[in-house]
């Protein structure tokens, strides 16, 4: 019954997003701005946007190193089969699905690999944070970031100080592991007495997953790496604004990085399959205090959720069948996982 009402409610909230993006666009207007499209610009788009999957595969590779020495052959299709859940399915569950994967693949914790993915998205946040800092400070902006929607500019406004909190939380706990450990006790000796070895365990392997803090070099690696990676999205986005001829005006490089940016910040909460009707919203937002024609700022924004969804979601189908998985395969051993 939950389920059921989870999946309502991303319902809702999806066609709610869609009725506001598309709210007063004329058809015809729409149809018009598509044809103005350059379908040129997609090869250069999407060859700079895949690269950026290539490189998360090294910085995986990086962040479970202290766990175990993993082939980047045999993180890379698990890699892009997460991506692919993520894209397919709500709330972000392919993170869930990859740490599973990947630990039954490398005969690894489960709960260690999904720590190393929750430093993933840490380091996007930050990163993401970095980029638009930058933008904001540096990049001589065509627009007055208090003209943006509130909501945004709450966002922007929270999420160094979510995600810097975030980082501070882990790293404290790997500086001070004794007293991690014994906070996860006390916690887990409040869950009923069969289930205490298990919490435990997975407090344990989480813990271990964290591990990569502990190397500067590592860490570092990982940040450049996550900015090289979110690099390559946003010059996609800058790429396909040149097809539609907005950039480079009113759509320069360092506006096209806060769209990306605060797009990504969107979706980065757990919601509707690919951020779906929340990417093109907020995309939304963004473009009309540029200038763009709101038929046009739609036709882009549709455009580049098309690039940035489609590829990888058909790639990680790839290897999804090509490994011998199955959706009904995954639902019945999440199912077996939560009765444990």
């Amino acid at each position: 019954m939950a389920r059921h009402l989870r999946t309502l409610f991303i319902v809702a909230v999806g066609i709610l997003c869609f009725w506001y993006v598309l709210k007063g666009i004329n058809f015809q207007d729409l149809v018009t701005a598509f044809k103005q499209f350059h379908l040129a610009w997609i090869l250069p788009a999407l060859a700079i946007y895949l690269t950026g999957y290539v490189i998360r595969g090294f910085r995986w590779v990086v962040l479970l190193s202290p766990i175990k020495k993993c082939r980047y052959g045999s993180l890379f299709p698990t890699l892009l089969i997460g991506f692919m859940l993520n894209n397919i399915l709500p709330f972000r569950l392919g993170e869930f699905a990859r740490a599973y994967l990947n630990g039954k693949k490398e005969s690894i914790s489960a709960s260690a690999s999904l720590a190393t993915i929750i430093l993933e998205r840490l380091f996007d946040g930050l990163t993401m944070v970095l980029v638009l800092t930058f933008a904001l400070r540096f990049g001589h902006l065509p627009l007055d970031p208090a003209n943006l929607s509130p909501d945004i500019q709450k966002g922007i406004h929270y999420a160094p100080i979510l995600f810097g909190s975030a980082f501070v939380v882990l790293f404290a706990m790997i500086l001070f592991r004794t007293a991690a450990e014994k906070a996860a006790d006390f916690f887990t000796g409040l869950a009923p007495v069969r289930f205490r070895p298990g919490l435990r365990h997975l407090a344990s392997t989480f813990l271990e997953g964290l591990k990569t803090l502990k190397n500067v070099r590592e860490t570092l690696f990982v940040l450049l790496a996550s900015v090289a990676a979110w690099t390559c999205e946003f010059t996609c986005f800058y790429l396909l604004a040149r097809g539609f001829d907005l950039a480079p005006h009113p759509i320069t490089y360092f506006t096209a990085a806060l769209i990306m940016s605060v797009v990504n910040l969107g979706i980065l909460i757990p919601s509707a399959p690919g951020g779906l009707g929340i990417f093109e919203t907020v995309g939304k937002f963004l473009l009309l205090p540029l200038g763009v024609a709101p038929a046009m700022a739609v036709a882009y924004i549709l455009i580049v959720h098309l690039v940035v969804w489609a590829p990888i979601t058909l790639w990680g189908l790839y290897y999804f069948f090509k490994e011998g998985l199955s959706f009904k395969q995954l639902e019945q051993e999440q199912r077996s996982a939560q009765k444990v």
